[in-house]
């Protein structure tokens, strides 16, 4: 059953059905469904069955938060598991910032990785060559007189920025800003983000950034303060002994039941798209000598 509404005004919704204990994340199950997007999300199912997912084409940020155990890693895992599979790397690019150091290091040695970064001070260098990145797509349009990428006579790849457990860096201001700068400006640009974080910071979450924050996914929060600043109200209610139970707020809040993708399939999966196999060392920063380097390809029409 739910309520929606206000004491005057609102809604009773009576189920029939319920959410699945389990959704084993397959590939090829969802392909049909997102085979029309240029850059999709599909990470579940609703209590009707229907499934959860939306083009990060079009809703370009994401906030994913949760107490340990909601199922945070996991759905980060489906998502960049499904544009690996999905976007070759001139569709796609992906900069991975895994302050955890816990579960981006999957990622290392794809095909499509720009950088993997796994403390702050690694991430200077990759997010400068970015915003010097949106700054020439940003003459770009303004050269062919268009408002967006999609519209140039040529095709630049789509970048996805992940900033995993940003509260860790909440000092290092000169960070945050890029990483809001990301989120605020990048829409036009073709340069998307995903934050994650355990906990919400309402100083961190403040309003310029959570407006520009379009998505977001909570797991169960510990109470309702938290579920407010992480944007999802009602996800102190979720079942904590369900696990991979979320809530997303796009339009309305709907709860749902996530994939669950493990290390071990993950990681075979991801075989066939690595070019390097040996996993990185904890400290290594992981940044090609030309990131971004197919962009390099436009400069010489």
């Amino acid at each position: 059953i739910e309520i929606n509404g206000s004491l005057k005004n609102f809604s009773i919704t009576v189920h029939h059905k319920s959410l699945p204990k389990m959704l084993n994340y397959n590939y090829e199950d969802i392909h049909h469904h997102i085979e029309k997007m240029e850059l999709p999300v599909c990470i579940g199912q609703d209590i009707y069955g229907n499934p959860v997912s939306w083009d990060f084409a079009d809703l370009e940020t994401l906030l994913i938060s949760g107490e340990i155990g909601a199922g945070k890693s996991s759905l980060m895992r489906v998502i960049l598991t499904t544009w690996v599979k999905y976007n070759s790397p001139d569709e796609l690019r992906l900069v991975l910032v895994d302050l955890k150091r816990a579960d981006l290091g999957l990622f290392y040695g794809i095909e499509h990785v720009d950088a993997l970064c796994f403390e702050a001070k690694d991430m200077r260098k990759p997010f400068a060559l970015l915003r010097a990145e949106m700054y020439r797509r940003g003459d770009l349009l303004l050269e062919h007189g268009v408002t967006h990428i999609n519209r140039l006579p040529f095709q630049l790849p789509r970048i996805v920025v992940v900033v995993d457990e940003m509260s860790i860096i909440k000092r290092e201001t000169d960070l945050v800003e890029i990483i809001q700068q990301f989120a605020s400006q990048g829409r036009a640009l073709g340069v998307h983000t995903i934050i994650a974080m355990q906990r919400p910071d309402a100083d961190l979450l403040n309003s310029a950034l959570k407006a520009n924050l379009r998505v977001r996914i909570s797991g169960r929060q510990a109470d309702a303060t938290n579920a407010k600043v992480a944007g999802v109200l009602g996800a102190e209610e979720i079942d904590a002994a369900a696990r991979g139970r979320m809530k997303i707020k796009i339009d309305d809040v709907k709860e749902f039941q996530a994939y669950f993708l493990d290390e071990e399939a993950c990681k075979e999966m991801l075989l066939p798209y690595k070019t390097r196999v040996k996993d990185p060392e904890p400290q290594l920063e992981v940044v090609p000598q030309s990131i971004f380097g197919l962009l390099e390809k436009e400069e010489q029409r």
